[in-house]
């Protein structure tokens, strides 16, 4: 049986003794559960995206009122949180495409876990559980064709937010479009 103590500190504790995921996998479903997590903390809905069917190059919808906005969610450990003004994701030609025939916004989430170890991810003491995870988002359905996504780290994904992202929505129905900008 692990102990309290090794799953916390990680000694004597590895994900092989109980992962099924490999590592891009738990990457996956860590991204889009930090995702589910900020929309839960606003009270807004993530539905996610079945995993063969996200022909739309989304991985799924958060939830308005008004009407749904689009959200493609990428996890990596390959960049540092504090480390550097942007994030350059690469851009798959058949994305862009999908995104920009989407007359509703959709957002790219870059999902960074610092470490890039896997049981770093989560800190687990008496009082909270903590991510050691930050996400940080762009508007991408009006990008131009570039090499990749930019993806500005002064843009933190927080409950907040998703008030810019339902503003980018109401604007849509008003006749005018949002700047996806904080």
């Amino acid at each position: 049986m692990l102990d309290h103590v090794s799953m916390d500190s990680g000694a004597g504790y590895s994900t092989d003794d109980v992962a099924v995921l490999g590592a891009n996998g738990a990457k996956a479903r860590f991204g889009l559960a930090y995702v589910r997590a900020v929309c839960s903390q606003a009270g807004v809905v993530f539905q996610e995206t079945s995993p063969d069917e996200d022909v739309r190059a989304v991985d799924g919808l958060v939830g308005f009122a008004i009407a749904d906005v689009r959200v493609q969610v990428k996890c990596t450990g390959q960049f540092r949180i504090n480390s550097g003004p942007t994030a350059t994701w690469p851009i798959e030609d058949s994305w862009r495409k999908n995104w920009n025939q989407c007359k509703l916004p959709v957002y790219f989430v870059l999902v960074i876990v610092d470490p890039d170890d896997q049981i770093a991810w989560l800190q687990h003491h008496d009082n909270a559980t903590l991510h050691r995870a930050a996400a940080f988002w762009v508007r991408v359905d009006t990008i131009p064709d570039s090499q990749g996504i930019v993806v500005p780290k002064a843009q933190r994904l927080t409950a907040d937010t998703l008030r810019l992202w339902l503003a980018d929505v109401e604007a849509i129905f008003d006749g005018s479009r949002g700047s996806g900008v904080v």
